[in-house]
């Protein structure tokens, strides 16, 4: 399961980060960055929406990650004005809110 082994490894950063803060050690920050985008992707992965009755779909906002539901998808984000979209329902296999 995507979400639990992104939470997982997002403990294991905070502990580091906690470890290298109490004991003056110095961390490096591109590592982090680094792990902290392989958490994102390992989240966007998952399953988030269970499909509304009556067949309406779900469509994720690929730049700000606002979700709408709709027969079709919508014209342009209600959030953020932005026009790419991913559907975003549960028999889709990855999810994705935007570039990483």
């Amino acid at each position: 399961m995507p979400t639990k082994e992104a939470l997982e490894r997002l403990d294991r950063v905070m502990n580091q980060l906690v470890q290298a803060d109490q004991t003056g050690n110095e961390i490096d920050p591109l590592d982090i960055a680094h792990e902290l985008g392989e958490v994102r992707t390992l989240l966007l992965e998952g399953t988030s929406v269970v499909p509304r009755p009556g067949g309406q779909g779900h469509y994720r906002c690929e730049q700000c990650g606002t979700i709408t539901h709709g027969d079709n998808e919508p014209a342009r984000c209600p959030a953020c004005g932005a026009r790419k979209f991913f559907k975003a329902d549960l028999e889709m296999p990855i999810v994705d809110a935007g570039p990483a």
